[in-house]
């Protein structure tokens, strides 16, 4: 199986770089522009939603918070059970083209959740802007790494993996600057004009890679099974803490999660046209990477959500006061990021994946050793959030582009879904696990809770740069190779 998709890379490589060399500059920019400004889209309606919440607690104040909640639940549900699904069809039909089916769908569902009038159609506008955003990124990156000589990738996708970054690190201030002057509605709508522009300068700078031939039929058995394994074990984490882990609810889904997997599995190495190539998974720059990726997600997902509620809990923070404390690690990542893909381009991957997820595991060990209820900003929160931020500049973008190194450009969307799905999917599992270590202490007294949860998390984020320091192969960056090969170790 390796072996066939190593003589795969090694006849399409020649053919690739020929085509490459035919596509202006101002096209290549203007096509990752508007893939990065849907990235940032993407991640901060993912974001913003959480200030809205205690507003629409009060316009709908008739029913419960965990209802409520199911607007930010529901959205993170869908977006991580049709990734996989969006990253195939945008590679059997055409990234562009499901690029900008994506941008549409978004934009409708944003425009349906500013201006629906029930909770439940909230609920439901976010589940379509959900689907969108599914198809949007795996597509969007897809589309866009094919202009560029593999030399550029470490560059293109820290820039990409940043502006998400940006979109996420500024989505509370700007929510909440909107909830000031304006209503919850506007936070929706937005980013509506913004899709939809990118809707239309997508047709012009983006290649038309539309398939001409019409492609086989898909596994219909291994999509279905692989969404219900998808969604089912998203859910069960998602849900588990609300409803309890082992209600029978929970173990229901779980179980049929389970039940889909082994359908999804069986069914996608018999199929020709499967939802995933199970092929991908005996790559090792591409297993190796996706699985560091998820453990470092597991980790700094769920600092992300201590942060502010040890922030406000603890040191009794402000609003205001906990955004400006927050941001100098997202400041960090995205000044960081360009130079991150230039290191990366210059010198390969296996070093700066290595530092990144090293650095990360120290800040936020620094944390958990410091952080307490006298503790003092300048000294104890600051350290540990800057060599987050540096370590995520290092390891985000540049975990991307290696796990994609060895793909062949006919499956960079199916690659980069399943990296990006394994990556939401651990995240909400990292949040799911410090929900449950904090969630039955009395509020104002969590600080033993708080230090329990980065002290965790560093033990799971450390796994991550050991794996990359004992699995991931050296390869030598494309200036020092030349034209003799691909990125592929065949």
């Amino acid at each position: 199986m390796w072996s066939d998709y190593c003589r795969k890379i090694e006849t399409t490589a020649t053919g690739e770089l020929k085509a490459i060399a035919t596509i202006s500059d101002q096209r290549r920019r203007g096509a990752l522009a508007i893939a990065a400004v849907a990235m940032l889209l993407a991640a901060f309606v993912g974001t913003a939603t959480n200030i809205a919440i205690p507003v629409l607690e009060e316009e709908f104040s008739g029913e419960s918070l965990t209802h409520i909640a199911w607007v930010i639940s529901g959205f993170s549900v869908t977006q991580v059970t049709f990734m996989l699904l969006g990253g195939r069809l945008a590679d059997r039909i055409g990234r562009r083209r499901i690029f900008v089916i994506g941008l549409g769908v978004f934009a409708v569902g944003a425009a349906l959740s500013a201006v629906a009038p029930s909770i439940d159609l909230v609920i439901a506008a976010r589940v379509i802007q959900a689907i969108g955003v599914a198809l949007v990124i795996p597509s969007s990156l897809a589309a866009v790494l094919p202009l560029y000589p593999k030399e550029q990738h470490g560059s293109v996708v820290s820039l990409w993996s940043s502006m998400g970054v940006l979109g996420a690190a500024a989505a509370p201030t700007v929510a909440a600057g909107l909830l000031e002057v304006s209503s919850w509605r506007v936070v929706f709508a937005i980013v509506v004009p913004i899709a939809l522009a990118g809707m239309v300068l997508a047709s012009k700078y983006m290649a038309d890679d539309t398939v001409a031939d019409r492609p086989p039929p898909l596994d219909l058995l291994g999509t279905v099974a692989g969404t219900l394994a998808i969604g089912g074990t998203t859910f069960a984490i998602v849900q588990g803490r609300a409803w309890g882990w082992f209600d029978a609810r929970i173990v229901v889904v779980f179980f049929a999660a389970v039940i889909g997997a082994v359908f999804f599995v069986k069914s996608s190495r018999r199929h020709d046209e499967p939802l995933l190539d199970l092929a991908l998974l005996g790559i090792p720059s591409f297993k190796v990477v996706t699985a560091a990726s998820a453990l470092l997600s597991t980790s700094t997902s769920a600092t992300w959500f201590l942060y502010p509620l040890f922030l406000s809990d603890v040191w009794q923070y402000s609003n205001l006061e906990i955004g400006l404390a927050m941001t100098p690690g997202p400041a960090t990542l995205v000044l960081c990021a360009p130079i991150a893909g230039k290191l990366v381009d210059r010198y390969g991957y296996r070093e700066l994946l290595i530092a990144g997820g090293t650095l990360a595991t120290v800040g936020t060990a620094w944390m958990a050793w410091r952080l307490r209820a006298d503790g003092i900003y300048v000294t104890a929160f600051l350290p540990g959030t800057l060599s987050i931020g540096l370590g995520m500049a290092f390891m985000l973008g540049p975990a991307n582009a290696a796990a994609l190194r060895d793909i062949t450009s006919d499956q960079l969307g199916a690659a980069n879904a399943a990296f990006n799905t394994a990556r939401s999917a651990f995240s909400a599992f990292g949040v799911a696990i410090t929900t449950a270590m904090i969630g039955n202490a009395v509020v104002g007294d969590r600080i033993d809770e708080f230090r329990l949860g980065w002290w965790s998390m560093v033990g799971v984020m450390s796994l991550s740069p050991a794996l990359l320091f004992f699995a991931y192969k050296p390869h030598r960056p494309q200036h020092e190779r030349g034209l003799e090969g691909s990125d592929a170790p065949c």
